[in-house]
Parts: C-alpha cells; sequence; structure tokens
C-alpha cells in the first residue's frame, strides 16, 4: 500500500504577499535615503546660521566706532557727515551749548566731545575702517573672513568645518521715510538698503556665509546705532 507524504510549500497567497512587500521596500528606499539627505543639509544649514548669527553677536558687542574708544571721552555720541539732521549735535567746545543730542538728560555723559580735551569726535569714514588686531570695535571687522576648521564628532554628529564667514560694515540711511524724528508717527523703510556716502547715525553689520556642503550662501544683517555707551565705574572697598 502506498502512503503519499505531504510537504510543507508556499501557497500563492502567500508568496504574493510577499512579493508586494518586498516591492514597496524597495520603492520606500530612495525616500528614505532622501530623506536623510535632506536632514543632513537642514543641520547643516542650521549650524551655518548658527555660526553667522554668533559672530554677529560677538560684533554687537564692541564699540560703535574707533573714535569712541578712548574711555577718557566718556564714550561719546559721535558726530556724523551725512545724517538726519533732527540727530545732530549742538556743539560745546566753546561753552554756549550743551554738546548733546536732543533729549539728552544735562546729567548724561553721552555728548559730542571729550569734558577733558574739548576736542569733537566725529564717526570714522569707510575709507578708513581698517583691521586691527584688538577689535575693539565695529569697523574692525570690516572686510573680514573667518573659517571654521576641526575635527569631526563622532559617528552620529554632524559637523560642518568648511563653513567661512565674510563681514562688512556700512553707514545706512537714517532719515524716516515719512515724517520726522519730532513727529508723534513716522515710517521707516528697510534701512538695510538704503547704503549711505560719508557717515550716518546707523551703521550695518553683514555676514555672509558660504559653505562647501551647501548650494547657496547664507546671509544674516544687524545694525548698530550711535547712542554712545555707558562707561564703567569702579568701586573701592
Amino acid at each position: 500500500m502506498m502512503r503519499k507524504k505531504m510537504r510543507k510549500a508556499v501557497a500563492m497567497i502567500e508568496l504574493i504577499f510577499a512579493l508586494v512587500i518586498m516591492g514597496i521596500v524597495m520603492m520606500s528606499a530612495p525616500m528614505l535615503i532622501g530623506s536623510a539627505s535632506s536632514g543632513n543639509l537642514v543641520a547643516i544649514q542650521q549650524e551655518a546660521i548658527a555660526a553667522s548669527a554668533s559672530e554677529l553677536g560677538m560684533i554687537l558687542t564692541r564699540d560703535w566706532d574707533e573714535s569712541g574708544t578712548d574711555e577718557t571721552a566718556e564714550n561719546p555720541i559721535l558726530l556724523v557727515t551725512n545724517g538726519d539732521s533732527a540727530l545732530d549735535m549742538t556743539l560745546a567746545p566753546d561753552g554756549n551749548s550743551s554738546g548733546r543730542r536732543a533729549g539728552t538728560p544735562v546729567t548724561s555723559s553721552r555728548k559730542s566731545f571729550s569734558s577733558i580735551s574739548s576736542t569733537e569726535r566725529f564717526a570714522t569714514l569707510k575709507s578708513a575702517f581698517e583691521t586691527e588686531s584688538d577689535a575693539d570695535d565695529i569697523d574692525d571687522f570690516d572686510t573680514d573672513t573667518i573659517s571654521l576648521t576641526g575635527t569631526r564628532y563622532g559617528m552620529g554628529d554632524l559637523a560642518d568645518t568648511t563653513i567661512s564667514i565674510a563681514t562688512a560694515v556700512s553707514y545706512l540711511r537714517d532719515s524716516p521715510s515719512a515724517g520726522t524724528y519730532d513727529s508723534t508717527t513716522l515710517t521707516l523703510n528697510n534701512p538695510f538698503d538704503n547704503n549711505v556716502t560719508g557717515t550716518s547715525n546707523i551703521k550695518s553689520i553683514t555676514a555672509q556665509t558660504t559653505s562647501t556642503n551647501l548650494d547657496t550662501s547664507i546671509k544674516l544683517q544687524a545694525f548698530s546705532c550711535n547712542i554712545g555707551t555707558y562707561t564703567l565705574k569702579m568701586r573701592s572697598f
């Protein structure tokens, strides 16, 4: 008597399901790879933006102008050649005027001259900007370029070591587009599109960031105003 031995086999329906699943996986692979690459690019962009913002923040901590770095001058508000007339100073070396911008308290040291030498102080022309090793004022960062280098982190982390940041400093138009500084309301259009010759009361700092890992450059801008700075006092105990 002959007996038939039953063997395990793959049903046709199971084979079809397996082929469908494999097809889905194969079709999804390029999208998954693309998504991972896009995520890496976003991380690199964020790193470049953070580096630019950090550089701008550091520059903004410096004195507004080279002429205002002398501690004996009481960190004055500087005279400018092409600013809005409403922001002009009344000169004081003759002793007949305060030498302060309108609205500035008489007790304030924010004036346009040194009380020690009675010397008027003017903002530095862009043509006279020069890079100095001490980098104590915003002007020193004009046409400056820094590069971020170092060692990449361990597996799973990103560190773009090819970032380059070029900075530029210029004067901006400080007059309102509508109204005046004496008006109750005024309009000031985007000042970053209005560079001026001579000197004004607003300086623009631009950080142009590039990287070999990016297909575009990232541009951040900030501004700093001619308002003088406080002089810190020391007390002995």
